[in-house]
């Protein structure tokens, strides 16, 4: 499938599949419009064929995987070589078609999709990430100063990572550093999700974040981060990171078991390498999981002048930050992950037993069955990220603004509402607010 678009004269949206596709496009967008400072490039996913006579099997197979990462690896080496070319095109042209502060390079990640929709929804949802092959073997892109990839669109309700499929962290690492103009990053969801308490207990098996995978990714994350930290694009100043996607309704179980994301570490590597690419900027927009070690110090982000965090009442160790108005504070501590906690790599038993319980239930698939109580702070967890927050602040001599928050729900199960009846601190319907500081100079 092969589509071009001008929204304005300014900026060209594309869905090419091919290096000299996207290419032509480019030229006949200058050759028309002139100048440009925005790109969009829509990447397709590789549709997968599910006949009646040969019918996909329940989960998705290793080398099903490698297929669909292989075709969204080729899109991003055909894009960065067609921009190279481009580039190398424009710099002998006599009037610029890339506009005088660069290119503004955006890429929408298309959602999975099928000929025939299977009737079980373990390809609904999507565990392991996508991979770009060799991404040093890119070309170094001169002109893109501001870099966005985003999930392309997004699904309904509590749904949204539906046949959403994760992109590598450290795959879009590497794409930075082939981007030594860079001076601007917006990661608007990284893929990162809180388990939904539907009613369908079937729902909860298909849409399982997979602790082992998750735990992996965090963990790479701050291995590459460590290793590729000096090699970030010297103009980089403002980046937003959103790992996980913001859903201020009421979806979450606070009371059930979670994972350590952290161990067998002893810090978490996710918020290690957060603190290590902060050195390097100005803006700083994240929301994460994230522990105190985001602000261990000593702090030496000199260039920092406005930092933005929002963390979860949850911590990546698998402890939480709050607890109920009665001091509530079920599962208190993270589970190990072992191998139990990956995916299978092939259809099993239990696959059949919860698609047939899926298959027999008549309850409505958006129901949920929330249990969000924790509103006050635990002075033994929260304490330690205030403490190192505000120790954090005077290694930012240039700091005009910092803010360190989070959202707290008041929407319990029935069961606990009823412990509180009249002296419930909330209305039952539910509550959401602020909790954090701000600090302005």
């Amino acid at each position: 499938m092969a589509s071009s678009t001008a929204k304005s004269n300014d900026e060209v949206s594309i869905y090419f599949e091919t290096s000299q596709q996207i290419l032509d496009s480019l030229i006949k967008h200058a050759a028309k419009h002139g100048q440009f400072r925005h790109f969009n490039y829509r990447l397709g996913m590789r549709l997968l064929l599910n006949s009646r006579e040969s019918p996909l099997p329940c989960r998705e197979m290793p080398a099903e995987l490698e297929a669909v990462s292989t075709q969204f690896s080729a899109q991003i080496h055909a894009l960065f070589d067609a921009l190279k070319t481009f580039e190398t095109i424009n710099a002998k042209a006599e009037k610029s078609a890339i506009h005088q502060d660069g290119l503004n390079l955006t890429i929408k990640i298309e959602r999975q999709s099928f000929d025939i929709y299977l009737d079980c929804l373990h390809r609904t949802f999507h565990t392991y990430p996508l991979t770009i092959a060799n991404p040093g073997s890119l070309p170094l892109l001169s002109t893109v100063t501001a870099f966005r990839v985003i999930p392309y669109p997004h699904g309904p309700g509590g749904c949204k990572w539906a046949t959403t499929r994760p992109i590598s962290l450290i795959s879009l690492l590497k794409c930075m550093m082939r981007l030594p103009a860079l001076k601007e990053v917006e990661f608007p969801w990284l893929w990162e999700q809180m388990p939904v308490a539907f009613e369908v207990v079937a729902l909860r098996h298909y849409a399982r974040s997979w602790e082992g995978p998750w735990r992996d990714s965090r963990h790479e994350f701050g291995r590459v981060v460590d290793q590729l930290h000096n090699q970030m694009p010297v103009p980089l100043r403002k980046v937003r990171m959103w790992f996980w996607d913001p859903d201020y309704g009421f979806q979450e179980d606070q009371s059930t078991a979670l994972p350590s994301l952290v161990h067998p570490k002893t810090e978490d590597p996710m918020s290690i390498g957060m603190r290590t690419m902060a050195s390097h900027l100005e803006h700083l927009d994240l929301r994460a999981f994230i522990t105190p070690g985001l602000f261990k110090p000593p702090i030496n982000w000199p260039r920092m002048r406005h930092l933005r965090v929002e963390f979860h009442p949850w911590r990546p160790d698998g402890c939480w930050y709050f607890v109920g108005p009665r001091g509530e504070n079920p599962e208190p501590q993270g589970f190990e992950v072992t191998d139990e906690h990956y995916p299978p790599s092939s259809p099993d038993e239990n696959d059949q037993k919860v698609d047939d319980e899926y298959s027999e239930s008549d309850d409505d698939e958006d129901l949920l069955l929330p249990d969000m109580f924790r509103t006050e702070p635990l002075d033994d967890k929260i304490v330690p990220l205030l403490s190192n927050f505000a120790t954090a602040l005077k290694g930012m001599p240039a700091l005009e603004e910092a803010e360190l928050f989070t959202y707290l729900t008041w929407k319990p199960s029935k069961e606990r509402d009823a412990t509180y009846g009249e002296d419930a601190p909330y209305e039952s319907e539910g509550v959401v607010y602020r909790w954090g500081v701000l600090q302005c100079i």
